[in-house]
């Protein structure tokens, strides 16, 4: 679809489903993921995707939340605090821990 076809769609048209824009992430900004009270990997955010929704979603090399649908993943920020959705942790230690309670 060409981009005057998308300029000439009403609401009712308009393409459903995935990212609708895309801004830089901070440096520092990883997903991580734990396991059994440690971290096991952490994969850079390189961008933060929004949804048709408004919400905002990490986005690395692999893909939206690194293509990976996994309870024990998070996103740990430059400032050293980390979320998931509706979780907030101020800190990598308490997400891990948080997350190995939840196992």
């Amino acid at each position: 679809m060409s981009s005057d076809q998308v300029s000439n769609l009403d609401d009712t048209e308009a393409p459903r489903g995935g990212i609708i824009a895309t801004h830089l992430a901070h440096p520092g900004t990883f997903i991580v993921f734990a396991s059994k009270g440690e971290v096991v990997e952490r994969h850079p955010v390189i961008l933060w995707g929004v949804n048709e929704d408004g919400l905002a979603v990490p986005m690395t090399m692999n893909g939206t939340w690194d293509d990976i649908a996994d309870a024990n993943s998070f996103v740990l920020f430059p400032t050293g605090d980390c979320s998931r959705y509706e979780r907030n942790w101020p800190n990598l230690e308490q997400a891990v821990g948080d997350i190995f309670f939840a196992e």
